[in-house]
């Protein structure tokens, strides 16, 4: 691996050495400084032109600051190789920077990993480098877009962040298999119009069937969102070409589960042209052609809108009722025990029916209904 920092070890005297060199750097370090660190820590691999998108005015000011936190031992980077040419810089977490996220952490264990010499070397000869360095484009130009024109990146969420996110929505133990794992998340907000979304950044590699595949776990992700209240994001699949987004779009549209999610596409390279313009053509095509980014919300309407608001009624009279048991004075325990029986039959009645199988009442959330209606009986 190419460095201006030597690898460290992780013993006790390397720790010494990089907490010393925190201390001497940290009254040098601006909060642009810290903020970039810490970038690249959560999104593991940032280049050059994304680092300077993301902090500076130009690439010139970039590279010399940059080289500073290569010295300091904040930064790490490296060049991977290519067939010809030669690729830009791409930094990753340094020793000194591992410290100085765990002294504002409070744990200094957590970015310990991130700076161990055989994970970045395994890094910079991975095959998934390209897709990571794409993808990491892809908000990096978003925020260099809100610099420059308004808007706001309002989050950003790397693969990992985005998978944990995705887990919460499983409503059912074997929903979690089939849960996607997006490359990235975020929210975007432009002139008072604000869109959630998760990114599939495609490079090419894969078989668009099975790319199409992939909208069965995403049509499993919206069905969880929407039983817990939650609403549908948008999907957006980011392509190199038109070619490749024109037959991944009839791929996809031909697929079954995409009739219940809100997906758009676009072909552009995120380091020429920004996300946040009129690139997005959604999934039908509506007649109005490509929109913003920001419009996403508006041109695709959330299938499940319905549903969410019949789901949310429901839990209000579960609610009313469950508070007009309580209001109840001392009543005959077995006309209390009816009420429970009937009350807990209609509620598993009423929740088989939903947009997909298995949905009904859990086991768990029966008993604790049962422990508020009738606590005597429960115990």
């Amino acid at each position: 691996m190419s460095s201006h920092s030597p690898a460290r070890g992780a013993g006790t005297g390397a720790r010494t050495r990089d907490e010393a060199a925190l201390l001497a750097a940290s009254a040098h370090l601006t909060d642009r400084d810290r903020l970039l660190v810490r970038l690249v820590a959560t999104h593991r691999v940032l280049t050059t032109g994304q680092l300077a998108a993301l902090g500076f005015g130009s690439i010139t000011t970039a590279r010399h600051r940059l080289a500073v936190l290569v010295r300091t031992g904040l930064l790490r980077r490296f060049r991977p190789h290519l067939p010809a040419g030669s690729a830009p810089w791409h930094y990753v977490l340094g020793p000194v920077g591992a410290a100085l996220l765990g002294v504002e952490d409070r744990d200094e264990h957590r970015w310990a990993p991130h700076v161990r010499a055989d994970r970045q070397l395994a890094l910079e000869r991975s095959p998934r480098l390209g897709h990571m360095t794409g993808r990491n484009w892809f908000f990096a130009a978003l925020v260099k877009d809100a610099r420059e024109r308004g808007g706001e990146l309002a989050e950003w969420l790397n693969e990992a962040d985005t998978a944990t996110r995705c887990e919460h929505a499983a409503v059912w133990v074997d929903d979690r298999a089939r849960l996607p794992r997006p490359d990235g998340a975020g929210t975007w907000a432009e002139d008072g119009h604000r869109v959630s979304f998760l990114l599939e950044y495609d490079t090419g590699t894969e078989h668009l069937g099975v790319l199409a595949g992939k909208l069965d776990g995403y049509r499993v992700l919206a069905a969880g969102l929407a039983w817990h209240g939650e609403p549908c994001p948008v999907l957006l699949f980011c392509f190199g070409s038109p070619r490749r987004e024109q037959a991944a779009r009839r791929a996809l549209a031909t697929s079954q589960d995409a009739g219940p999610l809100r997906i758009a596409t676009a072909a552009i390279g995120p380091s020429v042209t920004s996300p946040a313009g009129p690139v997005w053509l959604p999934l039908p095509g509506p007649d109005g052609g490509q929109v913003r980014l920001a419009g996403l919300e508006q041109a695709l309407p959330d299938p499940w809108q319905d549903y969410r608001e019949r789901r949310a009624r429901e839990r209000r009279q579960a609610a009313d009722r469950e508070q007009a048991l309580r209001d109840a004075g001392p009543d005959d325990d077995g006309r209390k025990r009816r009420l429970i029986r009937r009350r807990v039959q209609g509620l598993s009645a009423r929740h088989w029916r939903k947009p997909g199988p298995r949905w009904r009442l859990s086991m768990p959330e029966i008993i604790r209904r049962v422990q508020v209606w009738c606590p005597n009986r429960a115990r």
